[in-house]
């Protein structure tokens, strides 16, 4: 049974104890799944650094264990010195909700970090 949550987005810039929770290096740039505290609650957002005109970068959510995903959250392309990671969604204790960073590069190929 999927956990009952709304999707909030909010700028993360402010957010506190940020971290890195995955990264890969995908053709030449790293994409990043972050965390991060904003206003004591938890966050995630998708981070690509190196990035290059037109890459993209959003998150994909599951609130009941990997069956079913919302997806595209925060999606943003990015352009040359424009910001390069997509606004936060809280998150949920349960380990039922999961979070996913992808991108798709300028090329057309898309990458993703394994769900946490």
């Amino acid at each position: 049974m999927p956990v009952s949550t709304t999707v909030q987005m909010v700028d993360p810039t402010n957010a506190t104890n940020k971290e890195t929770i995955e990264s890969a290096v995908v053709e030449g740039r790293t994409l990043e799944l972050r965390c991060g505290f904003i206003n004591n609650t938890q966050y995630f957002w998708a981070r690509l650094t190196d990035a290059q005109n037109n890459d993209e970068i959003w998150l994909n959510m599951t609130t009941d264990g990997g069956q079913s995903w919302q997806k595209n959250l925060g999606r943003r392309k990015i352009q040359a010195g424009g910001r390069n990671y997509t606004d936060a969604l809280k998150t949920d204790s349960s380990d039922r909700v999961l979070m996913q960073a992808w991108t798709r590069l300028a090329n057309g190929h898309e990458h993703n970090l394994r769900a946490r």
